[in-house]
């Protein structure tokens, strides 16, 4: 370990002090936030191993903290999206108006940490795209105190470690997850020992010394599930979960087993119902549970338990999979057990139905067995939403289109996912390449054309397409709604809604691919 490191923590196995860290989750740029799907399960994991570890930690969530945004100038690498901007666009149809910071400026955070007077700050960075506010804050901290020791860790940091290591704010980078890493980082750090033998664990001099190495992934005796409180209201509260690691699925556009290795792992019964029962409830509130996980259709027998686990504790709940569900792995009889313990919606992802697209991204699809199980969710009038990944490799206009199209018909919302890359997934190892882009481009709603399949424009164009679709297919809607949906289908051209002067209208949006919007209006006709 850096000999200066040491010497500025002044930590020795003497000490009578007792450690004290901070955990900070950085503000977020981008267009959108949404507040209750920033849970920091990540965090609230590293949050029990420092408190096992004898460590005093407060996790500061910075997005969350603060209600307000701050509309920002677009990022060099993103100002290609200027020309579909419209900052006083408004209503169902609209795209992303304007760039925003949710949470306070780095330098502000940064000071309020300092002013904790942490030894340790784990900085979490959970997605790649986010990479820049994780490492300015790295940096603030340490111009005004070089002396707390700074650790990076989380998704976006596992996907491509040696990318934060060189940064000059960063002493420390996790790579993988926090059971198998923290405790061996936190006993070499107490007790002096050597740095270089811990898997995982990335610093300047290992990296030069080549010292450096992957750990191994947790086993499910080892997982610590996590719940995390992200919305209260006064009548709701919603939680957030995740009890499962790695997959068992191996989809090319799919991050997960960068972390947390390839194959599922379940958290223990025994641990899941510890956490149901360290949660406090308002019963006089609607609870509602979402789990984050995306797998546990794998074990629909374990999921089921879980299910029961928090209804004996909280009888008045129920239950969401808003980061989705494979509906493959979902029966009708399995679907009709979930609604009967409290499933409220279902979240599906479908990836694409060109079975080329699918077969590039090693999924598969089996479109007769989707349409039947929609149809039978929804006349149970269980809402449904199913989300399409747009910009694979192959895609194209018809592709788009024709998913567009298919899921228009069906009894569903349509959600649209822009195709982003991650380093170190299939067809982006090449690390170098983010070398050379912001890490923002690496946002779904950057639209960047990463496999140039389809254009920006062409990318945005399917987005609004998506919102027309949704629009269309409400029973109910408003006079100027509907309105526009007529001029819509009539001129064959994208409008949308635009607010001037405390007014709304209706304009023709610029910059969109008219040859794809006379192409859905055509199929779905």
């Amino acid at each position: 370990m850096d000999s200066q490191i040491r010497k500025n923590m002044a930590v020795t196995t003497s000490d009578s002090k007792r450690m004290h860290a901070t955990i900070a989750i950085p503000s977020v740029c981008d267009f959108y936030f949404t507040p209750h799907r920033f849970s920091a399960l990540g965090p609230h994991v590293l949050s029990k191993i420092l408190a096992s570890c004898d460590i005093d930690n407060e996790i500061i969530n910075f997005p969350l903290r603060y209600k307000s945004s701050q509309n920002i100038d677009l990022p060099n690498d993103i100002r290609y999206l200027n020309p579909f901007l419209f900052p006083n666009e408004t209503g169902k149809t609209s795209y992303f108006t304007k760039f925003q910071r949710f949470g306070k400026d780095s330098l502000s955070c940064a000071k309020e940490i300092v002013s904790l007077r942490p030894q340790l700050c784990f900085i979490s960075c959970f997605a790649f795209s986010y990479a820049k506010e994780a490492l300015d804050l790295a940096t603030d901290i340490k111009r005004l105190n070089g002396s707390i020791l700074t650790i990076i860790g989380g998704a976006g940091v596992s996907c491509n470690p040696l990318y934060f290591v060189e940064n000059e704010g960063v002493d420390f980078v996790i790579d993988g997850e926090a059971e198998i890493v923290v405790p061996a980082f936190i006993d070499a750090l107490k007790n002096n020992l050597p740095m270089n033998t811990i898997p995982g664990l990335a610093y300047k001099d290992s990296v030069k010394n080549q010292s450096f190495v992957k750990a191994a992934h947790t086993q499910s005796n080892e997982i610590i599930p996590a719940i995390s409180k992200v919305l209260e209201t006064k009548k709701t509260t919603i939680h957030s979960v995740s009890i499962s690691r790695g997959c068992n699925r191996n989809c090319s556009f799919c991050s997960n087993d960068l972390t947390h290795g390839k194959g599922l792992r379940l958290a223990s019964i025994e641990r899941v119902s510890v956490m149901v029962k360290s949660v406090s409830i308002d019963q006089n509130k609607r609870n509602l549970i979402n789990f984050e996980d995306d797998n546990l259709l794998f074990d629909i027998e374990y999921f089921l338990k879980v299910i029961r686990i928090f209804k004996n504790q909280i009888p008045d709940v129920s239950f969401l999979a808003e980061n989705g569900l494979d509906y493959m792995l979902l029966s009708k009889e399995n679907a009709d057990a979930l609604i009967d313990l409290g499933f409220k919606s279902f979240n599906f992802t479908i990836g694409s139905i060109d079975e080329t697209v699918l077969e590039k991204q090693n999924r598969k699809g089996h479109l007769f067995h989707f349409e039947s199980l929609v149809r039978h969710i929804a006349s149970k009038n269980i809402p449904v939403l199913s989300y399409f990944i747009c910009g694979l490799n192959g895609d194209s206009l018809e592709s788009v289109t024709d998913i567009l199209a298919y899921l228009f018909k069906l009894p569903t919302q349509i959600g649209i996912s822009m195709f982003y890359a991650i380093p170190g997934i299939a067809d982006f190892k090449d690390l170098n390449l983010f070398n050379s882009k912001q890490s923002c481009t690496c946002n779904g709603s950057s639209a960047f054309p990463w496999y140039g399949s389809l254009s920006t424009k062409e990318l945005i164009t399917a987005f609004r397409l998506s919102r027309l679709a949704n629009l269309m297919k409400l029973s109910a809607k408003s006079d100027i709604e509907i309105e526009l949906v007529d001029k819509t289908v009539k001129d064959k051209r994208l409008y949308s809604f635009f607010k001037t002067k405390n007014k709304i209208h209706i304009e023709e949006v610029p910059n969109v691919s008219i040859e794809m919007v006379e192409m859905f209006l055509e199929k779905i006709a």
